[in-house]
C-alpha cells in the first residue's frame, strides 16, 4: 500500500481536528471510508497512529505528522513552483546579445524585468550575429537580441529598437575635434569594419546604406574585434556604429555624431516560435513594453538618438 499525499492529509488534518468525524467534514467525505483508509494504512505501517476514544497520537503518529507536513509543504511549493515556470513567472532565460545592445537596453530591459518577474533568471552572453543566429538555430539561446539575424520559416521577431548611425575616429583624426559631422566631411578617410565571416549581413547591410548616399569609402577590416578597440590610431580611418554603443568609451575613438541621416539596423529580438519557454514569453512583453516606454522605436530629427 503506497502511502500517498492524500493518506498524509487525511492523517494530518485529524489530529489537526482532533477526531475522525470533524476530519471528514474538513475533507468533505464520510467518516467511515476516512476511519476505514486510516486503519489499512495502520496495518500497512505495522504501528497505530491514534488512540481511540479519545483520538489523539500516538508516539509513532507524532512522527509521521510531523513528516508529512514537511513532504506536503515540499509538494504544495513544487506544484506553486511548477505552476509559476508555466505562468512565465519563474524560469531561466537564454539570452544572446550583440555588443551594441549590452550598453544600454539589456540593462534597461533587465531594470524593468526585476520588479514584474524577480524569479525570472537572465543568463546573458554577447557574440557577433552570425554566432547569435547559429546559437538560436543550435538551441544554446532561447532568444537574441541582434541586428541583421536572417529571416528564416519558425522565427519570430519583434523590433525594439531604431537608431541612426555615429561615426567614431581617432583622437588624431582631423574631425575629432568638431561637434559634429557630415558624412560627406569623412570622404578621403579609410572605413573600419567588421570581417564579413563574423557579421556578413551587418556588414552588407552597412556598405548598401552608404551605397545610397553616392559616397564610396575605401573599406578595411578591424584587425582586432571588439568596441573598445576600432583600430581607429592612424588619424586617417573611421567607424560607423549604433549610436546606443556611441555613449560607451572607447580606448582608440571619439564619437562623431552625423548630421546625415543614416540608419543603423533595427535592433530586434528574434526567437523560435516552436521553441520559447514561458519565461522567454514574459520576457519578450518586457522587452516591448520597455522599448515603447522609453521611445526606441522612434528617430529623433538630424541623425541623433531619439
Amino acid at each position: 500500500m503506497p502511502v500517498d499525499l492524500r493518506l498524509m492529509r487525511y492523517v494530518v488534518t485529524i489530529a489537526e481536528e482532533g477526531g475522525f468525524q470533524r476530519a471528514a467534514e474538513r475533507l468533505r467525505m464520510a467518516q467511515p471510508p476516512l476511519s476505514r483508509q486510516i486503519l489499512e494504512l495502520e496495518r500497512h505501517l505495522g504501528v497505530s497512529l491514534f488512540h481511540r476514544r479519545p483520538t489523539r497520537l500516538t508516539e509513532a503518529g507524532e512522527v509521521f505528522v510531523a513528516s508529512a507536513r514537511r513532504v506536503l509543504a515540499d509538494a504544495d511549493a513544487m506544484v506553486e513552483r511548477a505552476r509559476a515556470a508555466g505562468r512565465g513567472e519563474s524560469g531561466t532565460v537564454r539570452l544572446g546579445m550583440v555588443a551594441s545592445a549590452a550598453h544600454e537596453t539589456v540593462p534597461e530591459v533587465l531594470a524593468a524585468l526585476r520588479p514584474a518577474h524577480p524569479d525570472v533568471v537572465v543568463r546573458a552572453h554577447e557574440a557577433w550575429s552570425g554566432e547569435l543566429a547559429a546559437g538560436l538555430r543550435a538551441g544554446r539561446f532561447d532568444l537574441v537580441l541582434g541586428r541583421t539575424i536572417p529571416r528564416r520559416p519558425g522565427l519570430a521577431r519583434q523590433t525594439v529598437r531604431r537608431e541612426p548611425l555615429v561615426a567614431v575616429v581617432g583622437p588624431a583624426h582631423p574631425l575629432a575635434g568638431r561637434p559634429a559631422a557630415a558624412l560627406s566631411d569623412l570622404y578621403g578617410s579609410r572605413l573600419r569594419l567588421v570581417p564579413g565571416d563574423v557579421a556578413p549581413d551587418y556588414r552588407d547591410m552597412l556598405l548598401a546604406t552608404l551605397a545610397r548616399t553616392g559616397l564610396e569609402f575605401e573599406v578595411d577590416d578591424c584587425q582586432v574585434l571588439g568596441w573598445r578597440h576600432l583600430g581607429l590610431d592612424d588619424g586617417k580611418s573611421f567607424a560607423l556604429v549604433p549610436g546606443s554603443l556611441g555613449a560607451l568609451p572607447t580606448a582608440d575613438g571619439v564619437v562623431l555624431p552625423l548630421t546625415d541621416r543614416l540608419p543603423a539596423p533595427d535592433l530586434e529580438l528574434v526567437w523560435r516560435r516552436d521553441a520559447l519557454p514561458p519565461a522567454g514569453a514574459a520576457f519578450t512583453r518586457v522587452v516591448e513594453a520597455t522599448a515603447r516606454e522609453r521611445g526606441w522605436l522612434e528617430t529623433a530629427p538630424g541623425g541623433r538618438p531619439g
